[in-house]
C-alpha cells in the first residue's frame, strides 16, 4: 500500500471515528430546551385570617383543611400531601406529608413546654430522648424536636394568639421531599 493511500485511509478512519463520536453522543445525550434557564418552583400562598397565619407551599402539594375539635376545644388541621401520593391507599396507612395543627389554648392557658409534655394531642411523648431545641418562626419563640411513630417526624411548635400551633413533617428517609417543603413553609410563615 502506498504512503498516499495509507494517509487517506488514516484520515478517513479519523473522520469516521469523529462523526461516530459526535453523533453517537448527541443521540444519547439528554436534550434540554434552554440549558441556561433555571426553573423556579411554582408555589401557592395559603392565608387564614381567623388564625392569623400565611405561608407558601409548592403547587405539587395538595392542601386540605378542617375543624377537628369538639364543642369544648377547637382544633383546626391543615394538611399538605404530595399530589402524586393521592388518593391514599384504601385499607392502608396514609402518605407522609406536612400537618399544621392549631389547638385552642385559651381554656387553661398552658405554657408551650407544659402543653407539649402534658397534652395527649402532642407528639412530644414520641420523642425518643425527650430533647428539644429552641427555634424561631417569624420572630416568635418556638420549640423544635423529633419524634418517631409510624413515620419519623420533625416538629416545630409555638404559641400564637390564643392558640398552640404545631407543624410536623413526616418522612421515611431524611432526604424525603416533605422535609424540604416543611423547611420552606417554616421560612415563609407569616404570623399576624
Amino acid at each position: 500500500m502506498s504512503t498516499r493511500n495509507l494517509a487517506f485511509l488514516i484520515l478517513a478512519l479519523a473522520v469516521a471515528v469523529g462523526l461516530y463520536s459526535y453523533y453517537g453522543r448527541s443521540l444519547t445525550a439528554p436534550k434540554t430546551e434552554n440549558p441556561t434557564a433555571t426553573s423556579t418552583p411554582q408555589v401557592n400562598t395559603y392565608r387564614n385570617e381567623t388564625y392569623g397565619i400565611a405561608f407558601t407551599y409548592p403547587t405539587t402539594y395538595a392542601l386540605e383543611e378542617a375543624e377537628r375539635g369538639n364543642g369544648e376545644r377547637a382544633h383546626y388541621a391543615i394538611v399538605l400531601t404530595k399530589k402524586t401520593d393521592l388518593p391514599p391507599p384504601a385499607n392502608g396507612e396514609g402518605p407522609t406529608g406536612i400537618s399544621i395543627d392549631i389547638y385552642q389554648n385559651n381554656l387553661d392557658t398552658q405554657t408551650l413546654i407544659g402543653w407539649l409534655t402534658g397534652n395527649s394531642a402532642s407528639n412530644f411523648k414520641l420523642s425518643p430522648d425527650g430533647t428539644y431545641t429552641t427555634a424561631s418562626v417569624d420572630g416568635r419563640e418556638a420549640i423544635a424536636y423529633r419524634w418517631s411513630g409510624l413515620y419519623e417526624a420533625d416538629n416545630t411548635a409555638f404559641l400564637h394568639k390564643d392558640n398552640i400551633v404545631s407543624i410536623a413533617a413526616t418522612y421515611i428517609t431524611p432526604d424525603d421531599d416533605s422535609l424540604r417543603v416543611y423547611r420552606g413553609l417554616l421560612n415563609s410563615m407569616e404570623l399576624y
